[in-house]
């Protein structure tokens, strides 16, 4: 299949520094092809947080965050938008869609000292940048049982707990047999590492939310 054929675009406005990112998405494919509904709740709640006095706009501003399953991108350019330094990471096979994402929209997070890039990163105990962030995001990762006890430790590995990293965590829960069970296994998992502190409706987006969605704050168990 062409590739460029195979692309489609969707309009994602921000409302706290009116910027509009165009997001290349992909007609086939499992994943790394579209935004997903639990991308758009985290990237609104990060929008209006910096409208908010409990934040203020200058939140993310100098902010080192890592973005894990980064997909098309609409998270970490986000972020980048609001003045974050931002490395985006997935695997190998989705980068090129995120990458074209970012060259097509980086004049919005330039003009306000926001950086963005798209590294490959596997999730394994091992799992190493160069750089230590602030802020984690994730976005709709936990999907296959194989893949929860490999973010855990990727998510440990990168919490530094003398720079009190946090993690912002946005995750659809679905109703399928196995799906179920995966969200239950990570939930089991995630409470001996993590402490978890869930973000409620009324602090998210009016429109970007969902009782489906869990939006949480993770914080490294000491």
């Amino acid at each position: 299949m062409d590739y460029e054929n195979d692309i489609f675009i969707r309009k994602f406005e921000l409302e706290c520094c009116n910027k509009t990112l165009t997001l290349y998405q992909k007609q086939v494919g499992n994943v790394s092809c579209i935004v997903w509904d639990a991308a758009l709740v985290l990237a609104k709640y990060l929008d209006i947080s910096c409208q908010k006095n409990k934040f203020g706009s200058e939140w993310l501003r100098g902010k080192k965050i890592l973005e894990l399953g980064a997909g098309i991108g609409c998270v970490g350019m986000t972020a980048a938008c609001l003045g974050g330094e931002v490395v985006m990471t997935d695997l190998q096979e989705a980068l090129p869609i995120l990458r074209k994402n970012i060259e097509k929209n980086k004049k919005h997070w330039e003009t306000v000292g926001g950086s963005a890039e798209g590294q490959v990163l596997a999730w394994n105990k091992n799992a190493h940048l160069d750089f230590i962030p602030d802020i984690i995001l994730l976005a709709d990762c936990v999907y296959y049982e194989e893949s929860i006890l490999p973010l855990l430790d990727t998510l440990e590995n990168f919490c530094n707990t003398i720079k009190d990293t946090y993690i912002l965590l946005s995750q659809e829960e679905r109703d399928t047999p196995n799906q179920i069970s995966v969200w239950q296994k990570f939930m089991a998992n995630l409470t001996e590492r993590f402490k978890i502190e869930n973000i409620a409706l009324e602090e998210q987006h009016s429109l970007f939310s969902s009782s489906d969605i869990h939006l949480m704050k993770l914080t490294k168990i000491k």
